[in-house]
């Protein structure tokens, strides 16, 4: 008798356009870290219960939950936002650290020649993520934290990824950021470049002084991997190296790229190597 009944309540569910094996508690969270993940300065448990028409009752415990588990930040204005555990979870797939064991002897050689520190990004949830550094051994250098995310479009090395992905995930990207039409033109623009050149070499957008230098990690097919950095700084009283940083940060990138078998180097900065 209870088999017959919960049968009936499943074709029920079914012919709502439910599902059978939908876990509310569940269903709740997830629409929770969707919505923050879309949210730069985070939201309010009134925010997010407007947001996901449900009421504060039906979030609090969700909040409290995630909060607790560490995917949520909560602020002292009691607004929430999205930590980077996600991201660390995303970061120790077996891919990312076949990248890593892969990248660092290149990595550790480029840091060697150059004085310069650099860092490894991948892309996550349209946003960048910082996953290895290697740190060069003057007193003075830049570095940057692995576990830091960032919008793909405010940073340079970020651009440079965003540029490499096909133009469907760019259009996403775009909606997902708000941008308007002139922005996002202005934005392609430089990207065309970036692509053309295989490099984007500009100066920092958050440290003055500094020139960044990304260059794509491709795979098979000319798939994105990641994107190799050095943010170049200037230091008082010291004689710069003769090299050419864009091309050494290019030419670490693409034997970095060989490891995963051959692709087409993009640009035209590494033919004139």
């Amino acid at each position: 008798m209870k088999s017959a009944i919960n049968n009936e309540i499943g074709k029920k569910e079914a012919s709502a356009g439910g599902s059978n094996y939908s876990v509310p508690a569940i269903d709740k969270a997830l629409d929770v870290l969707e919505l923050l993940g879309d949210s730069a300065s985070g939201m309010s448990l009134t925010g997010i219960a407007d947001g996901l028409g449900r009421t504060k009752q039906e979030l609090f415990r969700v909040l409290v939950c995630l909060n607790e588990r560490g995917y949520l930040v909560r602020d002292e204005n009691q607004h929430y936002r999205l930590s980077t555990k996600l991201f660390e979870i995303g970061s120790q797939h077996a891919s990312t650290q076949t990248l890593i064991a892969r990248a660092m002897p290149h990595m550790e050689r480029l840091v060697a020649l150059l004085g310069q520190s650099c860092h490894l990004n991948i892309v996550v949830q349209n946003k960048m993520l910082v996953i290895a550094r290697v740190e060069c051994d003057a007193d003075i250098m830049l570095t940057v934290r692995v576990g830091a995310t960032f919008e793909l479009h405010l940073r340079n090395s970020g651009l440079m990824g965003l540029a490499m992905l096909p133009d469907d995930r760019r259009k996403r990207y775009w909606q997902q950021a708000g941008m308007t039409k002139k922005e996002v033109a202005i934005y392609e623009a430089k990207m065309s470049q970036y692509r053309e050149e295989g490099i984007a070499e500009a100066e920092s957008p958050v440290v003055m002084g500094v020139r960044d230098c990304a260059a794509p990690i491709l795979g098979s097919g000319s798939s994105l991997l990641g994107v190799l950095c050095v943010s170049n700084i200037n230091r008082v009283g010291e004689i710069p190296e003769p090299y050419n940083i864009a091309q050494e940060v290019v030419s670490c990138a693409s034997e970095i790229s060989a490891e995963f078998g051959p692709v087409e180097t993009p640009g035209a900065l590494t033919k004139k190597q």
